[in-house]
């Protein structure tokens, strides 16, 4: 028999294409790391500062150990396997025909590979007791901590794996030792078609390395025996991979992961926001709030939001006010687009950190938005001057409620100063009038403007109307501008001219005169 045709019978009970069923190789090696299981055999990768795994956990790696010796020793009775059960994998299955709602649920996922993990961030008293109590509690219930961090005094995080049949216990008992509760979030994964899988491939390659060992004892040359140990060494390597796939995911459906994020309880500051504001739409409103930082905190964080839906605004940027300690925050503007739903409830929040833990505070203040009354001007009609007359200019305005302190302020558009002026509160006057004169002529006209300001309980308003102002050449001569020597010689050199003109005419007519005809 050559080692072809021998090789070619030895794989014919069970062809597998390996390419597909390794492609999920690299997320074992990476998971194993990270979830707290090594390979068969390996502790994982944190196992040197974490808490030893409790006995129990050998219990799946036993189970799956002992199955690949009797697969591998050519168990071909054909007697039938629980799969899951071989590998010692937890399954929420109870037996009974009990009718109860709990025992349809568990009837439903009898034999499923369930693996359950936990997120949960939470406050607490002290950091590193903390970490040491969840660790005893990890090891009191049956399983170990996979790994501890404290990052600072305020911060740490610690994960755990614990049985899955105490996994709710665990997280009720973690929710007992913090002070406040900030988030839990828990997921359950069903690996079971994922499970059932690495099983049949990995039984279908305990068969294939059994029939290479056969045909190695009965290689007829060197050279036969080496080829079919690359192929053994090959198979081997493939058949440890789903092994180790196989035992993380009975030691994870075993035993359950937590995470937990924990943070100190946070010192109360106070913080003052101000006070409250009347804003207009439109217009630019200006947030600062003052507060005093404790002892060892440098670094803070305020928020704010405005209560109109819009995005919430940040600085870390603080300054001192000159108040003893007490320091003031950067300027935060908004604008506020809307009025329909004013009052708005503006909310500021502190976060602060540092050696001495963390603080938090916040404090709100009420922004009354409304729209500004409108003012509205008429400068008056164009007009059209000669250079240096006088030009009368008079306009008008309205005065609607809410608006007081009106004054008013004229630009003639040539530069010379404004005419500036104001209405008491008592004053019922519309009309502003005054003169000016424009002493030079341009073609073109110049833009004279009237500007009314007044105040408001949300702000100043401000409106400008315009008219135009067209300047010509003056009309006529006046006598300041005559000058006597250069009129006479004027006047003379016009006689001669016209002199000459009348002689050459006279000669001409003589010439042609009829007289000379007869």
């Amino acid at each position: 028999m050559t080692f072809a045709f021998a090789f070619a019978i030895a794989c014919s009970g069970g062809g597998s294409d390996s390419d597909d069923s390794f492609a999920f190789l690299a997320e074992v090696e990476r998971g194993s790391d990270e979830s707290g299981f090594g390979r068969p055999g390996a502790p994982g990768a944190s196992a040197a500062a974490a808490t030893p795994a409790p006995a129990a956990t050998a219990a799946p790696a036993a189970a799956f150990a002992q199955e690949s010796v009797q697969k591998s020793a050519g168990d071909s009775s054909g007697e039938s396997r629980d799969s899951s059960n071989s590998f010692g994998v937890v399954t929420t299955g109870t037996s009974g025909g009990s009718a109860s709602l709990e025992n349809e649920i568990a009837a439903a996922t009898e034999g499923r590979v369930i693996v359950r993990t936990a997120d949960l961030g939470i406050n607490v008293d002290s950091i590193t007791e903390s970490l040491d109590d969840i660790s005893k509690m990890a090891v009191a219930a049956g399983g170990w901590v996979v790994s501890s961090v404290q990052s600072r005094q305020f911060q740490g995080s610690i994960s755990i794996r614990v049985p899955a049949d105490r996994f709710d216990d665990v997280i009720e008992q973690l929710k007992d030792l913090a002070a406040k509760v900030n988030f839990v979030t828990t997921r359950s994964e069903d690996f079971t078609e994922e499970f059932t899988d690495v099983t049949a491939r990995a039984q279908t390659l305990r068969d294939t390395l059994g029939a290479l060992r056969t045909l190695y004892d009965r290689a007829d040359s060197v050279e036969d025996a080496i080829t079919i140990q690359k192929e053994i060494t090959n198979v081997q390597s493939d058949l440890e991979s789903l092994e180790a796939r196989l035992t993380f995911l009975s030691q994870s459906s075993a035993f359950s992961f937590i995470s937990v994020a924990l943070e100190s309880v946070p010192i109360e500051l106070d913080i003052d926001a101000g006070d409250d504001i009347a804003a207009a739409v439109g217009h630019r409103v200006t947030y600062r709030a003052k507060f005093t930082p404790p002892e060892d905190m440098e670094d803070f964080v305020v928020t704010w939001n405005f209560g109109d839906g819009s995005r919430e605004q940040s600085t870390d940027r603080i300054a001192p006010t000159g108040n003893g300690e007490e320091v003031i925050t950067a300027p935060i503007i908004h604008v506020f687009d809307r009025d329909e739903d004013s009052p708005f409830i503006v909310t500021v929040e502190l976060r602060g950190t540092g050696d001495a833990g963390i603080a938090e505070g916040d404090d709100t203040l009420v922004t009354t938005v409304s729209r500004l009354p409108v003012i509205e001007v008429f400068a008056g009609e164009n007009q059209i001057v000669e250079a240096g007359s006088e030009v009368d200019l008079s306009a008008s305005f309205n005065r609607p409620e809410g608006v007081s302190e009106i004054s008013y302020s004229w630009n003639f558009g040539d530069g010379s100063a404004p005419v500036e002026g104001n209405f008491a509160d008592s004053d019922t006057a519309v009309q502003v009038d005054t003169t000016h004169t424009y002493s030079n002529f341009r073609p073109n006209p110049y833009v004279v403007s009237l500007t009314v300001t007044g105040q408001t309980e949300v702000g100043e308003v401000e409106v400008t109307g315009e008219l135009l102002v067209f300047v010509r050449e003056t009309i006529g001569v006046k006598a300041a501008d005559l000058d006597a020597g250069s009129t006479v010689r004027d006047a003379v050199r016009t006689l001669q001219s016209v002199g000459v003109f009348l002689a050459k005419a006279g000669l001409w007519l003589l010439i042609l005169s009829p007289a000379w005809l007869i």
